[in-house]
């Protein structure tokens, strides 16, 4: 059960807004992330869904600043991260050595991919333990103290054993488990896990999700939870955020969205899930055609050459994100037919 429907979530910790994301390439400037806007609270799990390339994980890396390390920049909006009893601060604008202090800290990553993450040459428990050394001033045996506590939490058999084990040691769920460890040594205020499931067999997928959920509500962390599985958005998130070529296309509680989708590329999306039956009832339909080459974006809907919705009005002029009701919006000049 989504988590928004047994518990409210607190104030804002992160608040984006118009965030543009540019890589410069000698044929032009790719729009990676174009005017994209959401908030998350405290206690709160924001899942973001799109196919490959539509910008999300270029999001959840422009929040950490770590885009500009692959030649990208931020080139507008702002990022703004609300930390327990202290201002607002705007991590676009911060310097890299204060940015320094807040990735680990006060803001945390878990990646897709936990055998490229971690460090081949050093055991898990010196991996864990760095942030904690870093960031809190904890000596080598503390650090180490807590290391093992910190996979105790994580499920992890024989902790005091496995602290001084290196990742080639482990399978692909323990590992992910790991670099979930690393993420909250800090107790961070956000957690950016960036479809940390990929990597998994269904099984593992489950375990990883449900342990990111209980761990989530434990400490009243915000989340977003980046990811192209539908499937497990239901399980784990409050709302929903859908991107298509840069922007976000649709946003809102996560039960209205999947039940009642107001954007057509949302509907396409849920389209592709296979579902269960005989005959008809098993086969996906596929989205038609591909997503618009990010240096050739179209001037109106980025939807429109594969959408049945599309009408002449659609590529005319950009679309902007409209209410919907209540805590929903949609980038479709159509949606109240879509609706209906």
């Amino acid at each position: 059960m989504p988590q928004a429907e047994t518990e409210r979530p607190g104030a804002p910790v992160l608040d984006v807004r118009d965030l543009q994301v540019f890589f410069p390439t000698d044929e032009g400037v790719v729009r990676a992330v174009d005017g994209v806007t959401f908030t998350v609270r405290a206690g709160e799990t924001l899942a973001i869904v799109g196919e490959s390339g539509s910008g999300k994980s270029v999001t959840g890396m422009s929040i950490m600043r770590l885009v500009e390390r692959g030649g990208a920049r931020i080139a507008g909006g702002h990022i703004r991260l609300t930390r327990a009893g202290a201002e607002a601060i705007d991590l676009t604008r911060l310097p890299e050595r204060e940015m320094n202090r807040v990735r680990g800290g006060d803001v945390a990553m878990v990646f897709q991919d936990p055998m490229s993450s971690l460090n081949p040459v050093f055991p898990i428990g010196d991996q864990i333990g760095e942030s904690l050394r870093i960031h809190r001033g904890l000596s080598r045996s503390a650090a180490r103290e807590a290391a093992i506590a910190l996979l105790t939490q994580m499920g992890i058999a024989d902790p005091a054993q496995r602290v001084d084990a290196y990742p080639h040691q482990l399978s692909g769920g323990m590992r992910q488990r790991v670099m979930i460890a690393i993420a909250l040594a800090c107790d961070p205020v956000l957690l950016i896990a960036d479809e940390p499931t990929t990597a998994l067999d269904v099984t593992v997928q489950a375990q990883i999700v449900q342990l990111l959920r209980e761990l989530q509500r434990a400490r009243a962390m915000a989340m977003i939870f980046i990811t192209h599985d539908l499937h497990l958005v239901g399980d784990i998130a409050d709302r929903l955020a859908v991107m298509y070529a840069g922007q976000v296309v649709e946003e809102g509680p996560v039960a209205q969205v999947l039940q009642h989708p107001a954007h057509p590329y949302t509907k396409a999306l849920l389209s592709c899930i296979p579902r269960g039956g005989n005959g008809r009832g098993a086969r996906m339909q596929p989205i038609p055609g591909s997503m618009p080459s990010a240096l050739n974006l179209p001037v109106g809907c980025r939807f429109q050459s594969r959408c049945p919705y599309a009408v002449a009005r659609c590529g005319e002029a950009p679309v902007p994100l409209e209410a919907v009701s209540g805590e929903r919006a949609a980038r479709c000049i159509r949606w109240p037919e879509i609706l209906q």
